[in-house]
């Protein structure tokens, strides 16, 4: 690119126009910067009578300016080549200046050239921060589809590369392409909007500078009526306990469609007494003053139809039916706090559930009782007795009581229990438990003939393990003798208490061992 400068010259005898090399800067110079010394450039500077830079036609083009203490030439003004420079296609912006000197009858000027080179010292933008794209779902004609996106621009006119990833930094394989020669986004696949109804994606522009800047794409996956209703839970239970007001069940039917497509409707197939449903929410009411028990139907057909179109959709919901208002169920303990059982003899049962029918107002024997609990194996009930008792092989258990560096350990026991009437399995009474069963394993010691240990299966044969205890009343005297009965014959016992192992231990093959010992005393052995 190349300025032109008019300058007018007082009359003088001669004139003389000399060229000189040019020098190269960049822009956005600070105001004042030396661009080069004259007496660098024009010889015999320091004999001329005086010297100026000629003012330029255009105000834009005065940029520059003379220190003459210092001989110098400087920047007068804020450079900056976006402004100066890009008026046309030229990448070599050339602003040449011209200086007059004036010595006795001649005058010579000086042409000048400033190359001014341009500098990153803009950023890299798109014009909107992001950009959303609605795509239909289960369009047969997506590979013929295209969607524009917003292109970066750069001052600096540097040349921008684009990349596509998704929100991830992954790239976008078999979802989408970005086309570089039309600017677009190009579809690889039908979408289905109910596996994903939202696609984040990040466009990248980056120039030679590794300078970047992105923008959000949002692709929304739009609707059409492609699913029936589904019931969360198939059958629904259900469960009423109160008499004495209205129980509610809000039915949970889903369409995975939106708007008027995952609009429902809700209709009572086959009419029970007592029940009703709301048309529009699919809540339904039991009200037991309505209700006749003689009816033995225990289910509710429930159709649900969606508002879809063309074509409207339906399903058929199952509830199950469970009445809860016929047992009183209590949990008794012989201790004060319910909640806290300490346990100081695992031979005695840690509570035992009363279960009264309250039309009858006795306790109900032959119930049928379901129990489920947060550690199954730790207890097992009674079904006699309706007693629960801690079970030996349990291994939680065992390793809990093999560990005797912790004196006293809690165990949070979630216990829920069930009790059916065995005439009619729709009347159940149901009840939740949350105990704290605290072991005292120093007590357990000596109130129990039992005696946990924990061995790890790598342990050499012949090797001893002590047994000997001096909390427990069988196994702290050294006096005593014993025997063992293992039908494994994997163990030995010496004189000293100390357990011998003469088999390799497997714990895939057998993690439980129960062993034993018999005391010899006056010629008879004693368990």
């Amino acid at each position: 690119m190349i300025f032109l400068f008019f300058f007018i010259l007082p009359f003088v005898s001669s004139q003389t126009i000399k060229q000189l090399n040019e020098i190269s800067i960049n822009e956005e110079l600070p105001i004042g910067s030396i661009i080069t010394f004259l007496t660098d450039k024009i010889p015999n500077l320091d004999q001329s009578l005086e010297y100026d830079l000629v003012t330029p036609v255009s105000s834009e083009l005065d940029l520059f300016s003379i220190d003459h203490t210092r001989q110098s030439l400087i920047i007068k003004k804020r450079i900056d080549y976006e402004q100066i420079c890009t008026k046309t296609n030229s990448t070599h912006c050339i602003i040449p200046i011209s200086i007059a000197v004036s010595n006795h009858d001649t005058i010579y000027v000086y042409i000048l050239p400033i190359h001014i080179k341009n500098i990153n010292d803009n950023p890299i933008k798109f014009s909107v921060n992001r950009t959303v794209i609605e795509i239909e779902e289960n369009d047969k004609n997506w590979y013929k589809k295209s969607y524009l996106l917003p292109q970066a621009t750069d001052a600096d006119g540097d040349l921008i590369t684009y990349s596509l990833y998704l929100q991830n930094w992954n790239k976008p394989t078999g979802l989408f392409e970005f086309d570089q020669t039309n600017f677009s986004l190009k579809p690889l696949k039908s979408f289905d909007r109910e596996q994903q109804n939202l696609y984040l994606l990040r466009l990248i522009a980056q120039n030679k500078h590794d300078k970047d800047v992105s923008i959000d794409i949002i692709i929304i996956i739009k609707d059409v009526n492609d699913n029936s209703p589904i019931c969360e839970h198939n059958p629904t239970i259900f469960i009423i306990n109160n008499t004495n007001s209205i129980s509610i069940l809000s039915l949970n039917v889903t369409d995975l469609d939106e708007g008027d497509n995952g609009k429902l409707e809700y209709y009572i197939i086959n009419p029970l007494s007592g029940f009703t449903i709301d048309r529009l929410t699919g809540e339904i009411k039991f009200d037991y003053k309505n209700w006749l028990r003689e009816n033995n139907q225990t289910k509710l057909f429930i159709n649900v139809t969606d508002d879809g179109k063309p074509y409207r959709l339906s399903t058929q919901c199952i509830i199950e039916l469970k009445f809860l208002f016929a047992f009183d169920i209590h949990f008794e303990t012989n201790y004060t706090d319910d909640n806290l059982i300490n346990i100081e003899n695992i031979h005695l049962p840690i509570g035992k559930f009363l279960i009264i029918d309250k039309q009858t107002k006795m306790n109900c024997f032959d119930c049928l009782i379901d129990l489920n609990s947060s550690l199954d194996d730790i207890f097992y009930l009674n079904d006699k007795t309706f007693e629960l008792y801690l079970n030996y092989n349990s291994m939680l258990l065992i390793r809990i009581l093999s560990n005797y560096m912790i004196k006293q350990e809690n165990l949070l026991l979630n216990i829920d229990l069930n009790v059916f009437d065995k005439n009619n399995p729709s009347i159940i009474s149901t009840k939740n438990y949350s105990l704290i069963l605290s072991f005292n394993k120093m007590k357990l010691l000596i109130n129990s003939n039992i005696l946990f240990i924990k061995i790890d299966q790598n342990i050499f044969l012949n090797e001893q393990i002590s047994i000997f205890n001096r909390y427990h009343y069988c196994l702290n005297n050294h006096s005593k003798q014993f025997i063992i009965n293992d039908p494994t014959n994997t163990f030995e016992i010496d004189n000293k208490y100390n357990l011998i192992v003469k088999k390799y231990l497997n714990i895939k093959q057998q993690q439980n061992y129960e062993l034993i010992l018999k005391e010899i005393e006056n010629n008879q052995t004693e368990e």
